[in-house]
C-alpha cells in the first residue's frame, strides 16, 4: 500500500478506538467530510445505503422527470466513457438522493447492493461519498477507497460534482464510481464537461420557455430571438456531439486526440452559456435602471451572437473605436436597441454587403456617437452608404461620486 492509503487506514482505527478524527493523515476535504458525517450520527459501519420507500421513490422520479430526462444522454456518456471498467454513473438530487444509475451489469445488478434510485446518500446517512459530499463542499469532490466514511463503500473511488441552474442554485449532483482507482484521472474531466452539458441543457429549456413568453407578450420581437434562440442551440448540439465521440475514444484509451475534442467541447459550452446570457436578457422586456455600462462590449457581445446569422446572410460585420466606452444605459433596453440597428443594417446591407459599426466620443460634450453604416453590393442605385446614428450619455466623474 502507498503511505496515504495507509494513513488512511490508520485513521479508521484511530477513529474506531477512540472517537477522534486525526486531521494530519486525511486530506482536508476528506477530513471536513468526516467530521460533517460523525456530528450528524452516520454510521461507519453499514454496508449499504438507506432507502425510501417504492411509492416514494416513484413520486420523487416523477417530480424530478425533466432533470433525469435532460442528464440521461450525459449519463449515457460518462458510463461509455468508463468502458470495461467496473462502474456506475448515478444522478442525485439536490438532497442526495439517487435518480438515476447506469453502469456495468455486475456492479448495478449484480449480488453486491449498490445505491440505486431512491438511495439516500447524503453525508447524515451514509458519510463521506460521491453524492453527498460534493453537494455539502458545493464543489467537484473526489472519494478514494477507505476515504469514504462507511464500510460498504470501500471498494469504490467515487467523483461528484453539484449540478447548478441559472442561477446558481445547486439542483442536483453528478458522480460516477469506479473500482479501480486509477481509471479516474481519465474520467475527471469528461465528468466536469458532461456537468456541464447538462447545465447548458437546462438553460435551452428555459431559452424555450422565455421564447414562448415573448410570443404572448412582444409577437413583433419574437421571430428574430427565436432565430437567434435556434443558432446558439445548434452550436450546443455540436458540443454534445464531440463529447459523444469524446466518450467513445476514452473507452478504447485514444486519450490524446480525446483531450483536445474534450476540450473545444467545453470551450464550446461556455461560448454556449454566455451566448444565452445574452439573448436571455435580450428576451427580457423588463425595465431597468440606468446604470453605467460597456457600450463597446455589449456591441462585442451582440457580433458575436449575430455571427451566425451574418454568415447566412453573407454579410460582413466590421466594428471600429479606439478605446472601450462606458455609457449610462439600461443594460437590457441598450441590447435590444442595439439589436434593432443591427438588424436593420444587415437588411439594408443585403448579400454581399458589409456592415460597419462605429462608436466614438463626440468632442466638447458628454455623449458617445453609435453609427450603423450599411454598404450594399447589390443596389447600384444606392450611391452613399445607409446609416444609422443615435448618441448615449457618457459616463462622467459626477457618475462615480
Amino acid at each position: 500500500m502507498s503511505p496515504p492509503e495507509l494513513d488512511i487506514l490508520e485513521a479508521r482505527r484511530v477513529y474506531r478506538s477512540t472517537g477522534a478524527i486525526p486531521a494530519q493523515m486525511l486530506r482536508s476535504t476528506v477530513y471536513r467530510a468526516w467530521e460533517r458525517s460523525h456530528l450528524q450520527g452516520a454510521n461507519p459501519q453499514a454496508l449499504q445505503a438507506e432507502k425510501l420507500s417504492s411509492l416514494a421513490t416513484e413520486r420523487l422520479i416523477e417530480q424530478k422527470r425533466t432533470l433525469i430526462q435532460i442528464a440521461a444522454p450525459y449519463i449515457r456518456m460518462l458510463s461509455q466513457a468508463a468502458g470495461t471498467d467496473r462502474h456506475a454513473v448515478m444522478l442525485g438530487d439536490s438532497e442526495a438522493i439517487v435518480l438515476d444509475v447506469v453502469g456495468d451489469k455486475q456492479t448495478v445488478h449484480g449480488p453486491e447492493p449498490f445505491p440505486g434510485p431512491g438511495s439516500l446518500l447524503s453525508e447524515a446517512v451514509a458519510g463521506a461519498n460521491g453524492i453527498g459530499t460534493p453537494l455539502a463542499e458545493a464543489d467537484y469532490i473526489e472519494i478514494i477507497s477507505a476515504e469514504h466514511f462507511i464500510d460498504g463503500f470501500h471498494p469504490f473511488t467515487c467523483q461528484g460534482i453539484p449540478l447548478r441552474d441559472d442561477k446558481q442554485n445547486i439542483i442536483g449532483v453528478l458522480s460516477i464510481s469506479l473500482r479501480r482507482a486509477d481509471a479516474r484521472e481519465r474520467l475527471k474531466e469528461i465528468l466536469l464537461c458532461a456537468s456541464h452539458g447538462v447545465e447548458a441543457e437546462l438553460l435551452i429549456a428555459n431559452l424555450e420557455k422565455d421564447v414562448r413568453r415573448v410570443l404572448e407578450s412582444n409577437p413583433n420581437e419574437y421571430q428574430p430571438l427565436e432565430e437567434l434562440r435556434q443558432d446558439i442551440v445548434q452550436a450546443h448540439q455540436a458540443a454534445r456531439l464531440k463529447l459523444e465521440i469524446v466518450s467513445r475514444m476514452v473507452a478504447v484509451n485514444r486519450l490524446d486526440y480525446a483531450i483536445q475534442l474534450l476540450r473545444q467541447a467545453e470551450q464550446s459550452i461556455q461560448i454556449f452559456r454566455r451566448r444565452a446570457e445574452i439573448w436571455r436578457n435580450l428576451a427580457s422586456f423588463e425595465i431597468g435602471t440606468l446604470q453605467p455600462v460597456s457600450l463597446t462590449d455589449n456591441i462585442s457581445d451582440l457580433v458575436d451572437l449575430l455571427s451566425t446569422e451574418a454568415v447566412i446572410r453573407q454579410v460582413q460585420v466590421v466594428t471600429d473605436w479606439y478605446e472601450p466606452i462606458i455609457v449610462v444605459a439600461d443594460p437590457r433596453s441598450l441590447l435590444r436597441q442595439l439589436l434593432r440597428y443591427f438588424l436593420q443594417a444587415l437588411d439594408h446591407a443585403g448579400k454581399g454587403g458589409t456592415v460597419k459599426v462605429v462608436v466614438k466620443e463626440i468632442p466638447n460634450s458628454e455623449l458617445a456617437q453609435i453609427s450603423f453604416i450599411a454598404n450594399s453590393v447589390l443596389n447600384i442605385s444606392q450611391s452613399t452608404p445607409t446609416s444609422q446614428v443615435f448618441y448615449l450619455p457618457i459616463k462622467s466623474i459626477k457618475d462615480e461620486q
